[in-house]
């Protein structure tokens, strides 16, 4: 009894802890200049006429693209949390079967 009140406990606190996360953002505070340089040597030599060859017409992506720090719709978090909780309790569910065959 005493396991599975701490499992539910510890499954809602791992679902709360998802429910809430943490956003963390950095920047650089600090920039350090160095004597070393970066070369490189050699003459680039292409092989041929690309394939497929560039098109001369601009190409307009249909929709839109993802921007930085974009968040969307929270479902598929939920679903994602759903699974897991759902796939811990068949484990637990057969876990306990398998004690109660032991026990008998």
């Amino acid at each position: 009894m005493h396991k599975t009140v701490g499992r539910l406990i510890g499954m809602l606190a791992v679902l709360l802890a998802l429910q809430f996360p943490l956003s963390v953002y950095g920047t650089q505070v600090q920039s350090v200049e160095s004597e070393g340089s970066v070369g490189f040597t050699g003459v680039y030599k292409p092989i041929g006429p690309p394939d497929p060859p560039p098109s001369t017409s601009p190409q307009k992506p249909g929709g839109s693209l993802p921007q930085t720090n974009m968040t969307e719709g929270a479902f598929a978090g939920w679903v994602g949390r759903f699974l897991v909780i759902g796939v811990l309790l068949i484990i637990e569910g057969k876990r306990r079967k398998a004690r109660q065959k032991t026990i008998n």
